[in-house]
């Protein structure tokens, strides 16, 4: 046996898998799908994450069923809020009964009452439809429940023991992405570090901060930091017999040539369309907001028809003051995605524009001794555009029974009767994902009654 050639066989092989696991591993710009040709509309899907599981039950409060909210929620510590302070509106899919937003979530009331958003009603992840009997069983119950870090990797799509970790906005980007040939940038863009929702199979996201340009670290505009660039640039150009420096040098051209085409955009005065809607708004959600804005407003000089962005909030783990906690995070979210819808309005692109909520789980129903509230399942969500069916909740609003018929324990966690997919979706769908495609994004959504829950038109 020739024992050389057999070793440079076997180092050739493994030389082009580890290229091609590189390459699905860090993506690529362009795409092989055969989506939509001619596609001339143009659509962004904005998916605002609240990081550390949103107590929702204060995001959306029953009226007419107030004194029983009250009751559970002032049991143990007081996180209620009063009777007084929410803001009441109508849900006719629940009956015509009234429901209250949060007192800082007044902006988002406008544009509920104005038929512009609307509340999706206890979603969380699922990998088929699940009653009690079944959790207490054991049956269908997602990966790690009520930890963190998987559940925020199961509400952006991860797909369990798939070889090449990807998020449904990426998986989105890899079959839509023919839409967007000839395109400057690629299709998912995320404004809060490199996030699994915008990493697909066949394409990687564009990451860029919540403020200023795209650089390399120590990259300046002196003549020895302008040299060491160039120096790199020309370095990328060569060809090395290598596969997986090929791979790695052709995808960080690309980064680079992307950096290059967006900052002049990132970097240049702020357009009156976006400084009118945000005004004096600086807070880091509004400034990624900004960002997402910027990146809109330059879409035709970026020849893009469809974009996917992320963005995110943080501090919403309020195991402690769970009150004071959210009057500050909802102070903020609410004018920033209120001043991002009316952007898209000044921009004639209101109805092109969807931003939707997401977050790790929502929290118990019943406080703890710290006036917080602990790790907890299904809960509610917001979805803001001009082609949102809004002024409506769509779901089913759980029993607020504390260990009753939707509570998987003792304390509150209701049993989603949504999944994390359906919302997806439902989402896809309106971006321009082919019916074909969808099981590409959610494989188990064959598994649940509908795929499109009827929010957006």
């Amino acid at each position: 046996m020739n024992t050389t050639f057999s070793r440079r066989r076997f180092l050739g092989s493994t030389g082009a898998l580890t290229a091609a696991a590189l390459a699905a591993t860090l993506g690529r710009f362009g795409v092989e799908s055969a989506q939509a040709q001619g596609v001339t509309d143009y659509k962004a899907l904005v998916c605002l994450f609240l990081f550390g599981g949103n107590d929702s039950n204060n995001l959306i409060v029953p009226v007419d069923d107030y004194a029983q909210y009250a009751a559970v929620r002032t049991a143990a510590s007081s996180i209620a809020l009063t009777s007084s302070e929410i803001l009441p509106v109508t849900a006719s899919s629940q009956g015509g009964k009234k429901y209250g937003f949060h007192p800082q979530l007044a902006p988002i009331k406008t544009l509920y009452d104005a038929g512009k958003a609307a509340v999706i009603a206890n979603a969380g992840t699922l990998v088929a439809p699940i009653t009690k009997a079944d959790y207490q069983a054991g049956r269908n119950r997602p990966l790690n429940l009520f930890s963190h870090s998987d559940q925020q990797s199961l509400w952006q799509g991860y797909v369990p023991d798939a070889i090449v970790r990807s998020g449904w906005g990426g998986r989105a980007a890899d079959r839509i992405g023919a839409i967007n040939a000839g395109a400057q940038l690629p299709t998912s863009i995320s404004v809060s570090g490199n996030q699994l929702m915008s990493q697909g199979v066949t394409t990687a996201p564009f990451v860029i901060p919540q403020t200023g340009g795209v650089l390399l670290t120590g990259q300046g505009t002196d003549a020895v930091s302008t040299a060491r660039v160039n120096a790199l640039r020309a370095i990328l150009k060569a060809n090395p017999f290598n596969q997986v420096a090929s791979g790695g040098a052709a995808v960080m051209s690309s980064a680079i040539s992307a950096a290059d085409v967006a900052n002049p955009i990132l970097t240049a005065a702020l357009p009156t369309t976006i400084s009118t809607a945000f005004g004096n708004l600086n807070t880091s959600i509004a400034l990624q907001l900004k960002q997402v804005a910027r990146l809109i407003e330059a879409r035709a000089a970026l020849g893009v028809k469809r974009q996917f962005f992320f963005v995110s909030m943080g501090g919403f783990d309020n195991h402690t003051q769970l009150l004071s906690n959210q009057n500050t995070l909802y102070g903020q979210l609410a004018p920033a995605a209120k001043a991002f819808y009316d952007y898209t309005v000044a921009a004639g692109l209101a109805s092109n524009v969807t931003t939707f909520t997401s977050s790790d789980f929502a929290r118990t129903f019943i406080g703890n001794s710290n006036a917080g509230t602990d790790h907890a399942w299904g809960g509610h969500h917001l979805v803001l555009g001009g082609a949102v069916r809004g002024g409506d909740i769509y779901g089913t609003f759980p029993q607020l029974v504390v260990k009753g018929p939707d509570d998987a324990g003792t304390n509150g966690s209701w049993i989603p009767t949504i999944a994390v997919d359906q919302i997806g979706s439902t989402l896809a769908k309106w971006f321009g994902v082919a019916a074909s495609d969808m099981a590409y994004l959610f494989p188990n959504i064959g598994r649940f009654a509908t795929s499109d829950l009827g929010f957006i038109a």
